[in-house]
């Protein structure tokens, strides 16, 4: 899960079309013009209705490698980065117990795993933990915090056996990496055959999508590359290989320095991204930290079939 700073980013934009990563179609009709929601075009697929960037817009991974490259990629988390990771083992309680149940002291791969803090929880409770984080700052905080196994690579840069893992988290990845279903199906190959994968994404056949449009809290993300509905992710899943087995709607914690930041995004107000960071610092934001639950991000448990 990368930890990002948008307040000092700059944004690179490349201008590569893409076609459907889907159904491969090159048909498909604008919903925001660049500079509308994102600085992204974000166009729907005629064909399977999947959501994505075209032109492509690739910042993340070369803004990491741009700044350095192995232990020097990336940037320092922010603190609201901070306080989002230290929130999460109570928003992905079930989750956590989920991945236990399915192979206990089995062996975990979390797919951008940022600081490390649900492998942590895993490993705790008795799995034996491994972490791919692009974020060289991240996965050192991970390591020297938690004493993970932290490898700062993507997935296809690190040489991961066949049937290797019962259990992998991909938790808000999906929508960053330029060929999802390329990763979806490495995650497929690394996997035991029954093994579990758990995938987490905003979505969009929302009721806040169709509110708020350009100004939907994830739509406005420069790094989100690909936006979900329910049915486009579950068939991005069975391209892979896998069988949804459960569905999930959940809810996120929300402080007032989460809430400000997100405000800011929406509008562009950078200000207000900065009180936003500024507030993620004190003890009283995580004390008004409450469950909220917007409807828009889906969680699917999917199991690898031979």
């Amino acid at each position: 899960m990368f930890a990002l700073s948008p307040i000092a980013m700059k944004t690179v934009i490349l201008e590569e079309t893409a076609c459907c990563n889907l159904c491969q179609s090159d048909d498909a009709e604008v919903v925001f013009e660049p500079g509308v929601a994102q600085e992204g075009r974000i166009v729907r697929c005629r064909n399977c209705d999947l959501m994505y960037v075209s032109p492509r817009q690739r910042v993340e991974l070369n803004d990491y490698r741009e700044r350095g490259e192995g232990e020097k990629a990336g940037w320092e988390v922010s603190p609201s980065g901070l306080e989002r990771q230290r929130n999460q083992v109570r928003d992905y309680r079930h989750a956590l117990d989920a991945a236990v149940e399915h192979a206990p002291g089995g062996k975990a791969l979390e797919v951008g795993c940022c600081t490390g803090t649900l492998l942590n929880e895993l490993k705790e409770r008795g799995m034996d933990c491994l972490g791919v984080e692009p974020n060289s700052f991240a996965a050192r905080y991970g390591r020297e915090n938690f004493c993970l196994d932290v490898r700062v690579a993507t997935l296809d840069e690190v040489d991961l056996e066949q049937n290797t893992f019962d259990v992998v988290l991909f938790l808000h990845v999906i929508e960053h990496v330029t060929d999802p279903i390329a990763v979806l199906r490495t995650i497929h190959r690394v996997l035991k055959p029954g093994g579990l994968l758990i995938i987490e994404t905003p979505r969009y056949d929302t009721l806040t999508f169709r509110l708020f449009g350009r100004r939907e809290r994830n739509i406005v993300d420069n790094w989100h590359l690909y936006f979900y509905t329910t049915e486009t992710l579950k068939k991005s899943l069975e391209e892979a290989g896998f069988e949804v087995v459960k569905k999930h709607v959940p809810s996120r914690t929300v402080t007032p320095s989460r809430a400000i930041g997100a405000v800011g995004k929406a509008f562009r107000l950078n200000w207000l991204e900065v009180v936003g960071q500024w507030m993620a610092k004190g003890r009283v934001n995580s004390w008004c930290a409450v469950p909220l639950n917007m409807r828009d991000i889906l969680r699917f448990h999917a199991i690898a079939k031979e």
